[in-house]
């Protein structure tokens, strides 16, 4: 049979990639990690390969899925401070894609707010949402939303009702990660995740416990003793 040059069209997946409960990681020792952390890390969940990796296929999903009928910007939130690795990448390789494409790019401007819920290893009930002074501009506004982690998921169910009190046109929501929680059911569930793993207190790739591990490539399992050691004492 005669090649005719077209080729299966991939389908990259927006739902995420599970990681089972009983994987419990790499050992430390196959890795390079910052020697001031070893001792408090109990293993690798996820190298820093696989996790560029899985952002490279989020962006061609995204690009695919948006640059369709939406010839208008599309504005990228980033919520800091933990998911500004995840979406440095994730705009980055979403320009490859507007490089390397021929028959469609998709314009993009970037906003940044902070948004904070956990005290030590707890989602505290209050959420403080930082930098929504100047977001009247997102009216009739494409917004896609980056965050590094949903847990339970209020943070961003109700960040998500806030930025709807500006009547963007469209909102959806990328997350790195999203957990099993054993002890609490999940209200929110973004449109693009990149994996979903067991319900571990995890660091690094810009995940913190009170700002320590953002330093870390990969992401991580934080130890009971690395826990204890950085826990911030409220009075």
């Amino acid at each position: 049979m005669a090649d005719t040059g077209e080729r299966p069209k991939k389908t990259i997946e927006a739902e995420p990639l599970i990681i089972p409960d009983s994987f419990e990681g790499y050992p430390l020792n196959y890795f390079n990690l910052p020697l001031h952390y070893r001792n408090d890390l109990k293993s690798v969940l996820i190298p820093y390969g696989v996790i560029q990796d899985r952002i490279e296929a989020l962006a061609s999903r995204i690009f695919d899925d948006l640059r369709i009928g939406m010839p208008e910007q599309l504005v990228c939130m980033c919520v800091l401070k933990g998911g500004y690795r995840f979406f440095s990448d994730l705009i980055l390789k979403i320009q490859n894609e507007n490089r390397r494409r021929s028959d469609r790019s998709l314009p993009m401007s970037l906003e940044f707010i902070r948004t904070r819920s956990y005290v030590n290893d707890q989602s505290s009930n209050r959420l403080e949402i930082i930098g929504l002074s100047d977001l009247k501009t997102l009216k009739n506004k494409n917004l896609l939303i980056v965050e590094d982690i949903i847990d339970r998921g209020v943070t961003m169910a109700t960040l998500k009702k806030e930025f709807e009190k500006f009547e963007p046109k469209t909102i959806r929501v990328a997350s790195l990660i999203t957990k099993r929680r054993k002890d609490k059911v999940c209200v929110f569930k973004p449109d693009y995740c990149g994996f979903e793993i067991p319900d571990h207190f995890i660091v690094g790739y810009a995940l913190d416990y009170n700002e320590y591990f953002r330093d870390v490539e990969h992401i991580c399992i934080l130890k009971e003793s690395g826990i204890t050691k950085y826990k911030v004492l409220i009075s």
